[in-house]
């Protein structure tokens, strides 16, 4: 390949990355990142690009970063800004894409690499959810890196005791009481192996039958808190138009946030003053109704806050590119207005849209709606997955407290 000079490189990168849209002042980040590298060239007397070279820059930002000396954005930026030098270098154009976060280790030994990719052979033979196989996929992976880590070459090396200790090992990766989905998921592995007499002996048997399950009371919002939080966005902002068209959405309808993030512009049916969508996370098809009050919300945003584009989502980006927004900005958003609203939350608590989801969950149980009825509004598969909302209806939950009739205390010493 031509030695290119690095100046002309990162004129030619520069360039390309105005054409994102991206702010003036991301550009001048950008070019700050540039220039620093090219100082380093130029002061191990280079003008022409080199990956070696470059790799040493970032080696040496690294040790700064872990001695404190800069900040982990400014490494993150540092490393986004160079990488696109290299693509650029390396392809001649750049393809934007979000920022990938580091991936995990990887599987070595050859057995446990086939292992798990029949094991996921099996989840798309299923019919199982993109996002399940994804969840599935990562927890077992987690178990097989483990017995790598142990020296295990094949299955067959790991005896009940392996399972046992694994357990607490990946717990260290959860909350308190929030091992269930691992332990699903390593049951349904083991279960795997075992239909295909890949193991000597039934593995699934170490892993124990109950688990230290959390029953929690759901954190809600009070009707005030529901006021205080849509009182909180600006709707003079084009960002405000959309957060609030989204708020609405779970809080009055209690879509999900992935269905909110993926709600297009032709699902939404005007006339019939309906929400017609395929619900992502269960893959039915569910029909709501567009109240008046979301109806308006989504009116103003496409209206009056939507920049034009061709994306067939309602809710875009607020930052070029400008495209649709990714499931992760939900938490973003939601607990950004939560804090200008002033609204206070335990440490631990979820700050997400699903606790807006729990609210609405929960008004429906306080107006004595029945429980298959708010699952079909909900769109749960399971009629008995709204029986969670049970514990944060307090006012029913009072007329079932106890009293204390006939077990008055009556020695002084308990007093």
């Amino acid at each position: 390949m031509t030695e290119a000079l690095l100046s002309t490189l990162i004129e030619k990168t520069g360039e390309a990355v105005k054409s994102f849209g991206y702010k003036q002042s991301t550009l001048k980040q950008y070019d700050q990142a540039w220039r620093c590298l090219k100082d380093y060239f130029l002061k191990h007397g280079r003008e022409t690009f080199s990956e070696k070279l470059v790799e040493k820059y970032i080696s040496k930002q690294k040790k700064k970063l872990d001695r404190g000396q800069i900040s982990m954005q400014k490494h993150r930026f540092t490393r986004r800004a160079v990488g696109m030098l290299n693509e650029y270098h390396s392809q001649g154009y750049i393809t934007w894409k979000l920022p990938k976060r580091s991936t995990a280790t990887q599987l070595r030994e050859h057995f446990f690499i086939q292992l798990h990719e029949a094991y996921i052979s099996q989840l798309l033979k299923e019919h199982k959810s993109p996002a399940t196989v994804h969840k599935y996929g990562t927890y077992s992976k987690r178990f097989l890196e483990y017995l790598e880590l142990k020296g295990y070459k094949n299955i067959l090396e790991a005896g009940l005791c392996d399972v046992k200790s694994f357990i607490p090992y990946v717990s260290k990766e959860h909350r308190p009481g929030n091992m269930s989905g691992e332990l699903t998921v390593l049951r349904s592995l083991l279960s795997f192996v075992d239909s295909e007499n890949l193991s000597t002996i039934d593995l699934v048997r170490a892993i124990p039958g109950s688990h230290d399950k959390k029953n929690s009371i759901f954190p809600i919002l009070g009707k005030d808190e529901e006021k205080k939080l849509l009182r909180a966005i600006d709707r003079a902002t084009a960002t405000g138009k959309r957060n609030y068209a989204m708020l609405l959405l779970a809080m009055r309808i209690g879509l999900r946030s992935i269905d909110i993030v993926n709600l297009k512009l032709d699902d939404i049916k005007w006339r019939a003053s309906t929400i017609e969508i395929i619900q992502q996370k269960t893959k039915s098809p569910m029909v709501l109704p567009l109240l008046a009050e979301v109806g308006n919300a989504i009116a103003d945003y496409i209206m009056g806050g939507r920049l034009r584009s061709d994306c067939k989502y309602v809710f875009l980006r607020s930052l070029a590119p400008y495209r649709q927004l990714d499931c992760s900005s939900t938490y973003n958003i939601s607990s950004k207005v939560m804090k200008d609203a002033g609204i206070c939350q335990a440490e631990g608590e979820r700050r997400g849209f699903h606790r807006l989801r729990r609210t609405i969950a929960t008004r429906l149980l306080e107006n004595e709606t029945p429980l298959p009825v708010i699952s079909t509004i909900l769109g749960h598969k399971k009629k008995e997955s709204a029986e969670v909302y049970l514990s944060a209806d307090l006012e029913h939950l009072r007329v079932c407290a106890l009293g204390l009739a006939g077990i008055e205390v009556t020695r002084k010493e308990l007093l």
